[in-house]
């Protein structure tokens, strides 16, 4: 961290004075700015931001009281400290004035040395500590931006090579030529390519709440309906373990207002972690009931590994996983619990962890509030993702692998496509063909899919759907505002994409 300069402000009309001034006050950190008149004085502070000015009573035009009162009257140098020297006794009536035009106090000519010293001393160690606490607020605010910036650059890094494997399994789960074997060793694939997609938006998710940026979209939920979603997404790992899983939905009111993604993210982690800290033998149940009439109960309870007294009050910490044994026999970032516990109270919700001890089981309890509403809200109706014309689409994507393996998927699903690799060739190639949608990557070699959407809107008009590793609301926020209808994050899901060319085409 670079030493501050703190900044003195020393106006007398007597060069002599001043001299004397800077002999006596001039140390290492300290830059003393000098004037000889308060027009003078006036031009420095409007470059300089000064911690102390020491202004003589008593000078030829502008005196110090009228330069003090001036001082007062600009929201710059509103609260300068003033001290004034004065070589004169001052009567009561213009002591008054100068404590009124903003002093501090009044030190008297010919100037002891020791008390001029200890007096602005004070002023300069105040500034320092100011300056110090600025210095290092901006400091870590830049390792924060810096931290940011490195957690998208990594998931973005992350999540590019993971595109074309998710859409080649996509692929060929639909041939139903394969053995179910094949199909079997496919769901596996998909399912960990899933996961690491969902432990780099953990990463990404953590970053958001450490900023207060983790953004919502309330809806009416119903508890239940999100609650077996979860416990189908998991039922491959409970078959694959054969201990016994319960389910107990005795909640006879079970619809909330919520972002029902996020809410299901807090579920979704709670078995996951039930799940991945039972033993085979063990069980795991997730229960709901009405503890009163205005909120919901929702209860993960295992048999597994339990939790310390002494790592109880860390649960919910991020990178926090109880003992550091669990750690190494079960692996894991340790964000679930802490990002869960964010969410939930974002929802104006409570969350709360309860073991016996050690190898005695866990039990984790979600409470929410209910929905006042009557009723059930209506179905959403199905989009059909095929269509009665087809689509002209220019793909753009650097990531050979990537820019092939979505061509073809949806050149199968009966889109003519055109690719690129680059603006230059995406604008030759529309303007030679006409195509109803561009589909591009946001990173590409020679400029972005974002100065592309500008470029070819300047044509005529086309709809635009951005794909990129990178998934921060600046990020969605940049590509809204460049004219794009959708932003999928990488590994994107092909039923998303076609859903969207679905709602396109209708």
């Amino acid at each position: 961290m670079t030493a501050p300069t703190i900044k003195f402000l020393l106006v007398d009309d007597l060069e002599a004075n001043l001299d004397a001034l800077e002999g006596l006050l001039q140390r290492d950190g300290l830059a003393l700015l000098k004037a000889r008149s308060g027009p003078e004085a006036l031009e420095l502070l409007l470059i300089h931001d000064v911690a102390l000015a020491l202004l003589d009573v008593n000078m030829a035009g502008m005196d110090g009281f009228e330069l003090a009162e001036l001082m007062r009257g600009t929201e710059r140098t509103r609260r300068v400290p003033i001290i004034f020297l004065t070589a004169g006794a001052i009567d009561q009536q213009r002591r008054f004035r100068g404590y009124d035009a903003g002093a501090v106090d009044f030190i008297f000519k010919p100037i002891e040395s020791h008390i001029l010293q200890s007096k602005a001393g004070i002023f300069y160690e105040l500034a320092m500590q100011r300056e110090t606490l600025r210095i290092t607020a901006e400091e870590a605010q830049a390792a924060n931006r810096a931290k940011d910036h490195f957690m998208a650059a990594l998931s973005h890094e992350l999540r590019t090579p993971l595109t074309p494997v998710l859409m080649a399994v996509a692929s060929l789960q639909n041939d139903s030529a394969l053995p179910q074997e094949t199909h079997d060793l496919l769901d596996m694939m998909r399912r960990n390519i899933e996961l690491e997609a969902r432990l780099i938006d953990d990463l990404l998710d953590a970053s958001r709440i450490h900023n207060g940026k983790l953004t919502f979209r309330p809806s009416r939920v119903d508890v239940h309906e999100l609650l077996r979603h979860c416990q189908e997404s998991i039922g491959w790992e409970v078959q694959d373990r054969r201990f016994h899983f319960i389910a107990e939905f005795n909640a006879t009111r079970h619809h909330v207002h919520a972002d029902p993604v996020r809410l299901q993210q807090v579920f979704w982690n709670l078995l996951k972690n039930a799940v991945k800290f039972t033993p085979g033998t063990g069980s795991v149940t997730l229960r709901t009931f009405n503890p009163d009439d205005s909120h919901i109960a929702i209860q993960v309870q295992d048999t597994g590994v339990g939790i310390s007294p002494q790592a109880m009050p860390r649960i919910f910490d991020a990178f926090e996983q109880g003992d550091a044994s669990g750690q190494t026999r079960f692996g894991g970032l340790g964000l679930g619990l802490s990002i869960s516990k964010a969410i939930v109270e974002a929802h104006a919700g409570t969350i709360a962890a309860d073991s016996p001890g050690p190898d005695l089981g866990s039990t984790f309890t979600v409470t929410l509030a209910l929905m006042e509403a009557a009723g059930h809200a209506p179905a959403a109706p199905t989009e059909s993702v095929s269509a009665s014309r087809p689509l002209h689409l220019l793909v753009v994507e650097d990531h050979a692998p990537t820019r092939s393996i979505l061509g073809r998927l949806l050149t199968r699903h009966g889109h003519h496509v055109i690719t690129a690799s680059t603006v230059a060739e995406a604008l030759a190639a529309f303007s030679a063909h006409p195509c109803d949608v561009v589909i591009t990557d946001l990173g590409l070699p020679d400029g972005s899919g974002l100065q592309l959407m500008e470029q070819l809107r300047k044509t005529r008009p086309i709809t635009g759907i951005a794909l990129s590793g990178y998934g921060m609301e600046t990020d969605l926020q940049q590509t809204k505002e460049a004219g794009f209808s959708a932003h999928l994050t990488k590994p994107i899901q092909m039923e998303e994409l076609h859903q969207i060319l679905a709602r396109l085409k209708s």
